[in-house]
């Protein structure tokens, strides 16, 4: 994913500082109160306290408490809100995401994703097919959500059997871990892609593939080859630079309505920052922050409150789902594994970097003061960093450095306890069990797959955990992690290691504080606590009392930032 935006810097390079936007009169706004009473305030404060009712002047918290306490603020240009007993939270914090790259697939792609329902191989080549059918000769047909581990029938598809499925159109079927994709002939050609064309290099930045005669096969692995091939495509399907910051407001709409407020790109990119700026002038955005592989070039302004920089970012090793995880141990033999993945028996995937390099990164962060995501999956990949990290802060001590791992689903408990004495943080990719459950132990046996992100033994070694959704490889549904959290339940039923589950109260705080403490931004959102920021979400019932099953049935009714309605469900919100 590491290039994947690299088309935008034809695009964005001309008239972004000509394009205005109305501006926001913040001095009004911070004069403004706003009450909001006759609710369940889930705090999220220490002691995880329960309140009725919480005042907001301008962008912050200023008191919580019981109706009787609140009411107090109350002056005749104040807005009340009366919560009918709905439930009142800070809103969730996405320590990981792609927002520009799931803002693309939702808009400009067939979205054919296991999570949101597809799993049916035949269906999903009838879909396919009928639209080649429909399609104009040249128009580009481009699929997201391929996954044959899911979709059962599915087998990876070669250029030759692509060409046959489309003559006459470009078609490009990008795999749902974003680390693997398929196309034909003309998709080539329109990308000017040859035998000839040299594998991009760096790290992530992923290779061609090529059969026995060096002719390409039709996979691409990793960001950079997929960047490459779908650039031509994007720069005409969304035209210029207004047409695409629609585009992403309209994303950031789509994750607040899933009660995210604060989310974080973990490929920051200085032209999607450019895009993000723009978007925020034209319209507003959401509180947003990023790891960025080129950090060391991009500068964002110091007095930039919504839009900042945590650190740099490495990617030591790829995707379960495509065999390109670095483990101690192979994945098993079978028909999964060698038949479907299309993994050698007995491959063990090399990590992305070589230690020096993993070395020199983590050095360079510690130096400068910043901190960094890594993205660790293998146990392999996992010792790799932890060895980086340990012998980076022996020369540069840092007591603060909030470094985390990304994902980390093979982590074991040793690297846990020395995750907790290094000061590291671990973010967890929940959907892994959700989707992914019931496929896993065929991956890497019982002992292993029952243990796919161990956030118990996390919280028994009192380490850092957040969670996050990755997206767009599944939509950021922050309930439904809750609820996997807490259940380890498959979307088949099946229970993934319960000894790994946790409370409904540690689930919360993974998605809230501890993911605020994880981007240095504890002390000013995460919690509904005076002094805080009014980043808050209403929510039809209170996940701390419904069945722990039901929690990803819980609605979202309406998201705040800065406390003002970013997005509502329903505009006729209960007023006085």
């Amino acid at each position: 994913m590491r290039k994947i935006a690299v088309f935008l810097l034809a695009l964005l390079s001309y008239s972004l500082v000509f394009c205005g936007g109305p501006e926001i009169n913040s001095a009004t706004a911070q004069e403004k109160i706003t009450l909001f009473i006759n609710g369940t305030v889930v705090t999220v404060d220490e002691q995880m306290t329960e309140a009725q009712a919480v005042a907001v002047k301008g962008d912050r918290i200023i008191a919580v408490g019981t109706n009787e306490e609140i009411v107090k603020f109350i002056t005749e240009d104040s807005e009340v809100i009366n919560l009918k007993g709905k439930t009142l939270m800070p809103g969730f914090v996405e320590v990981h995401s792609h927002p520009f790259v799931k803002m693309v697939v939702e808009s400009a792609m067939v979205d054919i994703r296991p999570a949101v329902g597809y799993t049916d191989g035949e269906k999903i080549m009838d879909m396919i097919e009928e639209a080649v059918a429909k399609a104009e000769p040249g128009e580009y047909l481009v699929f997201f959500g391929w996954d044959p581990l899911l979709q059962k029938g599915l087998k990876n598809p070669t250029k030759k059997e692509l060409d046959a499925i489309a003559p006459n159109n470009p078609l490009f079927i990008w795999g749902n871990s974003v680390h693997i994709g398929f196309a034909n002939s003309m998709a080539f050609e329109l990308a000017g892609i040859t035998k000839d064309t040299p594998d991009p290099v760096g790290a992530m930045a992923g290779t061609f593939g090529r059969d026995e005669n060096g002719e390409l096969d039709g996979r691409l692995d990793q960001g950079g080859p997929i960047s490459m091939l779908i650039k031509n495509y994007l720069l005409e399907y969304f035209g210029g630079p207004q047409q695409l910051a629609e585009a992403v407001y309209h994303g950031w709409l789509v994750n607040a309505s899933d009660g995210v407020t604060t989310i974080s790109d973990n490929v920051l990119e200085k032209d999607i920052l450019t895009l993000y700026q723009l978007t925020e002038r034209l319209q507003k955005t959401l509180r947003l922050r990023g790891y960025a592989v080129d950090y060391k070039n991009i500068v964002i302004p110091d007095d930039s409150e919504m839009i900042k920089m945590v650190g740099g970012k490495l990617f030591i090793d790829g995707s379960p789902w495509t065999g390109t995880i670095s483990m101690r141990e192979p994945y098993l033999v079978n028909d999964t594994t060698t038949g479907i993945m299309d993994t050698p028996a007995g491959y063990m995937q090399e990590p992305y970097v070589t230690r020096q390099e993993l070395q020199d990164f983590i050095d360079d962060i510690l130096i400068r003061g910043i901190s960094a995501a890594i993205h660790a999956e293998g146990d392999l990949a996992i010792d790799w960093a932890m060895d980086a990290i340990e012998a980076g802060l022996q020369k540069y001590p840092t007591a603060d450095h909030r470094i985390r791992l990304e994902h980390v689903p093979m982590i074991r408990d040793d690297q846990l306890e020395r995750a907790k004495r290094l000061g590291v943080a671990v973010s967890f990719l929940m959907a892994h069990v959700r989707y992914w459950g019931d496929v896993i132990p065929t991956l890497v046996g019982e002992e292993r797959g029952q243990r796919w992100c161990p956030v118990a033994s996390a919280v028994k070694y009192d380490v850092s955990y957040s969670f996050h959704f990755d997206g767009p490889t599944s939509p950021n549904k922050p309930l439904e992690s809750l609820q996997t959290a807490v259940t380890r339940e498959t979307v088949n039923g099946r229970i993934l290691g319960p000894e790994e589950c946790i409370s409904i109260d540690e689930a919360i705080r993974g998605y809230t504080i501890n993911a605020a403490y994880q981007l240095f931004m504890d002390k000013e959102i995460g919690s509904i606590e005076v002094g805080k920021l009014a980043d808050l979400i209403i929510l039809s019932e209170n996940p701390r009392e419904v069945d722990p099953e039901k929690i990803s049935e819980i609605e979202v009714l309406a998201t705040y930032i800065n406390g003002e309605v970013f997005w509502s469900k329903d505009s006729r919100l209960i007023h006085f």
